[in-house]
């Protein structure tokens, strides 16, 4: 394509110009060299689950309804109440989640955004506890403004009940910069980390909620994807927040789940996501006014009704991708642990390992004036080499990481893609001081 002259780029707006000149190439470049072991070996290895035959199955009774607007922006009837029948068998709310509860999206990220516009004015705050994903600012601010203010815990584990000081700490800090927090935003299970927060911690962030009078978002979406770890047996499991009763914890109508196909059913190029608020008819009208852009597409709506409807495929489904992971983790870590790559442990959810490469860079291939590097610019040479290998794991930096070093790297890929990102990622090691 060809260089725009700088009288077009004039032409923009100063936030188009902030956009055109802000948008980063490196995720773009690698889903245009996805690695195939035949077809394209020297490409990046990411991962890519799809549901391809069942999807081709439900293509077969794909009605001549899905090519219109359907009967909401924001999912079907049929979708909605698809969506609430499978949270109540597998969220065991305290109370049944009802058709009229679910507001679905074209994805998540709108979901986000959508809780960012009912909930935060421009300049707002949501709290945010780090390391955290990596897009949360962008699915907060970019357009809606909602700052994501980030909660540091140094020593204290994030998933303990001494967290929630940590929650306080930053909040009054917030309010001493002028910023007024509107939400604690809770990705659970935890993406990077992968674990699952306790009960007696949801209760607590409750709690801290009810006091400081704000919103708690669960972000749910690896709710399913929770499987057995060997190395701990006694691992805290998932628990919805929809399963605690909130009677003198939290008014119900601050409390709201987020949840998706992208992750539990790695159907994300589906693009359906939703908001789930049982007590909250104010937030779900907002979100309606709002649904012209994020409404999902009908023929997305067709095939997750059907998926969802279907108990029996969902059940083995969820079950034989548990599995799935748990094999995987096992086998990732396994490489891990032989090469002394030190990585965050109590993992048991999602598709993650938090792993420190400062000890075998160091070692290995750091220069002196590497050596003295600190922050991002310690983790960007890091970075530079294993994308001189081509493999993309993500940088701890873009997670708001406390310390730098720290990569997450997803092992939920087919075995050929994880064995290979993790070959790749030993020879970016290799052959000495660059």
């Amino acid at each position: 394509m060809d260089t725009p002259s700088i009288e077009t780029a004039r032409t923009l707006s100063r936030r188009g110009h902030s956009y055109a000149t802000g948008a980063k190439k490196t995720l773009e470049n690698v889903i245009n060299n996805l690695w195939d072991p035949e077809d394209n070996p020297d490409g990046f290895a990411l991962m890519h689950e799809e549901l391809a035959s069942y999807v081709k199955d439900s293509i077969q009774n794909l009605q001549t309804h899905a090519f219109t607007y359907g009967d909401s922006f924001y999912g079907s009837k049929r979708l909605r109440s698809a969506i609430a029948q499978f949270m109540n068998r597998h969220f065991h709310p305290h109370q049944a989640v009802k058709q009229e509860h679910v507001m679905a999206t074209a994805g998540l990220t709108n979901s986000l955004e959508q809780m960012a516009y009912a909930l935060g004015d421009h300049g707002d705050g949501f709290l945010v506890g780090r390391p955290y994903y990596t897009s949360l600012p962008k699915d907060f601010g970019s357009r809606a403004g909602v700052q994501s203010v980030g909660v540091a815990f140094g020593d204290v584990d994030p998933f303990s009940i001494d967290a929630v000081l940590k929650y306080e700490e930053a909040l009054m800090q917030a309010r001493k910069d002028g910023v007024q927090t509107k939400a604690l935003f809770l990705c659970s299970p935890h993406n990077p980390l992968g674990r699952c927060y306790p009960r007696d911690v949801l209760v607590g962030l409750m709690q801290f909620c009810q006091r400081h009078k704000i919103h708690l978002i669960s972000d749910e979406i690896y709710a399913l994807s929770v499987w057995q770890n060997p190395e701990v047996p006694d691992a805290v499991t998932f628990e919805s927040v929809l399963s605690i009763d909130t009677t003198g914890i939290i008014d119900p109508g601050l409390v709201h789940v987020l949840w998706g196909m992208s992750k539990d059913f790695g159907a994300n190029g589906l693009r359906i996501g939703c908001i789930i608020s049982q007590q909250n008819t104010p937030l779900l009208d907002a979100v309606k006014a709002n649904s012209l852009f994020t409404y999902p597409p009908s023929i997305s709506d067709h095939i997750t009704a059907t998926l969802l409807e279907d108990h029996p495929y969902t059940e083995t489904y969820i079950r034989t991708n548990q599995l799935r992971l748990a094999q995987n983790y096992a086998f990732a870590t396994s490489f891990l642990n032989q090469h002394n790559i030190p990585y965050s442990p109590n993992v048991n959810a999602a598709f993650f390992l938090w792993i420190d490469l400062k000890p075998i860079f160091f070692s290995k291939v750091a220069t002196e004036q590497q050596r003295s590097q600190k922050g991002k610019e310690l983790s960007g040479a890091i970075m530079e080499r294993l994308i001189k290998r081509k493999v993309f794991i993500a940088n701890g930096e873009a997670f708001a990481g406390e310390e730098p070093g720290w990569f997450r790297v997803v092992f939920s890929q087919p075995r050929a893609y994880v064995e290979e990102g993790l070959r790749r990622l030993m020879t970016a090691f290799e052959g000495g001081v660059a």
